[in-house]
This record gives C-alpha cells, structure tokens and sequence, in this order.
C-alpha cells in the first residue's frame, strides 16, 4: 500500500512493522464502552491469608456494630425542636407559722422553660438614701473623694442603709429579718416536655403520650427531681445556700415507621459548683415624703429545664455511603498483606512473590517512534501522487533517480555496443 520505486519498497528496514497483518476492525463503540479489570494474583499462604481476612472481619464488624447499630449512621438524623411546660404547687411555712403558697415562693411566677423556688428569705426593711458601707461590694481605704474610711479598713459611701450585701450575712445589721421556709421538700414540679422533627416527621411528640410508658416526671417531688441528680442531691444540704439544677429531657427516636413511638430520658444534674444561687429584690415606697426600700435576699432552687434529642429515619443515601467507606476501610488490609509479603519475608521468598506481584514491561517506546515516521512518509507519497509528481503505481517523472531512504547505492556506469 505504500509507494515503491522499480518494485523495491521505499522502507525495507520497516518492513516487520509494516507488513504485520492489521488487527480486526474494531467499532468507535468498542473503544468507547471497553471495559477493563483487573488482573488478579492468588498467593496460596496462610501466614498472609490470616492477617488479611483478619483486617477485612474486623472492618465488617466494626461497619456492621458501631456505625450502624451503635451510632445509626446508616439513618437521615436531624436535631429536634423541644419545648418545655413548669408548673410549681406547694405550701410552705416560716418560723412563725406564716404559710407561704405559690406565689410566694416562686419567682417569677410565670417561667415556661423553669422555675425558681425561694428555699430562704432574708429581709431588710425600712432603708434609706445615707453613707455607709456598701457590703454588696465593699471598698478598702483609701477611697477618694466619693467615700470616708471607717475603722482603718473600709469606706463609707452613698447607698442605702443600713446595708445588706454577700460580705455581711454572717453579721446582718439590726433589723433583719431570716425566714426559713419548711416543708418544701413536698411542693411538686410538673413538668411538659414535648419535641418535633419537621424534616422527618410532622408529628410532635410529648412526654407520656405513649399509652406502655408511665410519665413520671409529670408530677415529681422536688426533693425526688434532686435524688435523680447524679451525684444526689439532698434538699437539707441546700436550703439555706440555694443551688441551679439542669433538668434535660433526652430524645433519641428512631421515626423509620410511621407507628414509632418516642420517649425522653431524663438527666439531672447541679451546675453551681456549689456557690449557691440568690436572687436580690426590693420594694420601694415613699413615707411622709421620705423614699424607703425594702431589700431581699431570697435563696433557693433554679430549675433550668431543657428538651432537646435527635430524630433519625433509615435513609438509602447513608446507607450507600457507609458502605462505600467499607469498601475502602478493606484495602488496609491489602496493603498490610502486600507490605509482610514484601518487607518481612526472607530475600528469595520477598523475590519470588515480588515477581508474581510485579510485571516489568519491556520499553517499547522505539516502535512508536517508527510508526510515526512510516505514517509521514504515507502523507507525503499520497500528496505526491495528488500532485500527479507519481503515479498510482510510485512511478514519475518527477523521481530523483537514485537510492532511495536506507536504500543502497555505488557509482553506476554505462555499457553499449557498437551498431551499423
């Protein structure tokens, strides 16, 4: 197929690239769609084999037990909205007898995510606009121009009086007046807490809602809410110093079917580190044109209560993921056996099952190079026959008579005989 000179191939060096016969005509869609796999090396050894299927348990369980049973990863999850409801009955009494109900105790009275019930009052009436110590943040001499040292320490300034403060409690000035409030132990907390999951579900679930599961916490002493505390908690050893707890209602519902139900867990813990919790009021008043305030110092129980959870539903794209990661997680364990195969073996055996391992392919680079230059000359003799400089056959005029590429030649000479 390619042009000649006197029946004499142009090339002859290429002809055992040339004259190969060409490979089945294979379609643009077979080129395309090809397929291609892998080439697979099985090594009969058990000192390999073990660690290897070792590696490839240990990743199936740890897929099967921990992503998806323990931590539901396989499962679409989205975090709750929670709301919580409290409400506070009780009766109690101060040291005279005085009853003290609802109101009396709980401030504000009116506190949907908690409540704060008064344990201990300290009251301080009848204060005035005067100079004093101010024991809520008493100052040290010297004190400049807006205060007068007393007794060589502290320092008289502006504030009402006779003061009240944290640095004087153990030494309240006359006048105050301790109430201690018994009996509260008994008041009861009702507790609401209710959670939804709009992207799941447009259910919203509440406490107690399901009819095998006994609310408990609907209707629970104050001193059963402190027992539950971890550690417990006794209502005694916080009466007098006040304490916040954390009441968390825990969701983890499992919303994959339609009939699922849900209930919380509830977890209760102290948050003060043991400093106590106050609240400080006062109640002003103007006698005989006199401005007076009445202060309080009102210790007790912070209830700060909280819903809040997780809602999952068994969802395909997960699923197709998890299992991809353990698809990938198995070649750890190729590779642990590749590396004992070739770094902990003797030199021979670590040889041997490199050869199996690793084909060396001969550098074949060259041929191309030849191909190329066979495809330039086609180019050339077609545009010369295209340009009638050769005829179909490779034979012309216009040919330089001579050798032709990796031809041969030697100087040529003319023989005739004479003729009449």
């Amino acid at each position: 197929p390619y042009p000649s000179l006197f029946g004499i191939p142009a090339m002859p060096e290429l002809s055992g690239v040339v004259d190969e016969p060409a490979p089945a005509r294979e379609s643009r869609w077979d080129r395309i769609f090809a397929y291609r796999t892998n080439k697979v090396v099985r090594i009969r050894d058990a000192n390999l084999g073990i660690p290897y299927w070792g590696i490839v348990t240990c990743v199936v369980l740890y897929i099967q037990i921990v992503v998806f049973h323990i931590e539901g990863r396989h499962t679409f999850q989205e975090p709750g909205i929670g709301a919580v409801i409290t409400k506070f009955k009780a009766k109690g009494f101060g040291p005279d007898g005085k009853a003290f109900d609802a109101p009396d105790v709980r401030f504000p009275i009116i506190e949907p995510s908690g409540a704060f019930v008064m344990t201990r009052r300290i009251r301080m009436p009848g204060q005035t606009q005067g100079s004093c110590i101010d024991w809520d943040s008493p100052q040290k001499c010297p004190c400049g121009k807006h205060g007068t040292c007393v007794a060589g320490d502290f320092c008289e300034v502006k504030t009402w009086c006779p003061s009240v403060g944290d640095h004087n409690l153990d030494n309240l000035p006359k006048g105050a007046v301790v109430e201690d409030i018994a009996g509260l132990e008994n008041a009861v907390l009702m507790l609401v807490a209710g959670i939804g999951f709009p992207s799941i579900s447009e259910e919203f679930h509440v406490a107690g809602s399901n009819p095998d599961y006994s609310d408990k916490h609907k209707n629970i002493k104050i001193s059963e809410v402190l027992e539950l505390s971890d550690p417990p908690i006794k209502f005694e050893d916080v009466a007098k110093t006040g304490c916040i707890v954390a009441v968390n209602f825990l969701w983890n519902c499992d919303l994959t079917f339609s009939s699922s139900t849900c209930e919380p867990k509830l977890s209760v813990k102290r948050v003060d580190d043991g400093t106590g919790f106050v609240q400080k009021r006062a109640r002003k008043k103007t006698v005989n044109g006199v401005e007076t305030r009445e202060a309080f110092y009102m210790y007790g129980l912070r209830f700060i209560v909280d819903s809040s959870g997780i809602g999952r539903q068994v969802s395909l794209v997960p699923i197709v993921i998890q299992l991809g990661s353990c698809l990938a997680l198995v070649q750890i364990a190729a590779m642990a056996a590749d590396f004992i195969m070739l770094n902990m073996y003797d030199k021979d055996r670590s040889e041997a099952y490199y050869r199996c391992k690793v084909k060396i392919m001969e550098d074949r680079s060259y041929l191309q190079d030849r191909l190329n230059l066979v495809t330039d000359q086609k180019q050339k003799a077609n545009a010369n026959i295209r340009a009638g400089i050769l005829g179909a056959s490779g034979s012309g005029a216009g040919i330089a008579l001579g050798p032709g590429a990796g031809g041969r030649g030697s100087m040529g000479s003319v023989r005739g005989t004479k003729t009449d």
